[in-house]
């Protein structure tokens, strides 16, 4: 998800935990930069992880050495190749 470049920004608001205002409070400051620019990072992170929870292929991501991955793709691909397919007219 890439952010909008030279969009207007709008105004929203919401609330947020004493909590949530230090930690926002303390990542303005150590990455120097506004308090709308990590709310909008941090939303951005957020939803590419939700995005990647829920890809079905995503959730296979790490399981598979690269062998076996390999292996899997090669069938894939000759099996796609050789498919024999008999119809009837």
């Amino acid at each position: 998800m890439k952010p909008l470049k030279n969009s207007h920004k709008k105004p929203t608001n919401f609330r947020l935990s004493h909590q949530a205002m230090m930690i926002l409070k303390q990542l303005e400051g150590k990455l120097r930069t506004s308090k709308t620019a990590v709310v909008e990072k941090a939303l951005q992170y957020y939803a590419n992880q939700q995005l990647k929870l829920n890809n079905t292929l995503m959730r296979f991501a790490g399981i598979f050495s690269e062998k076996e991955s390999d292996d899997m793709l090669f069938a894939i691909k000759n099996d796609r190749r050789n498919k024999t397919i008999k119809t009837k007219l």
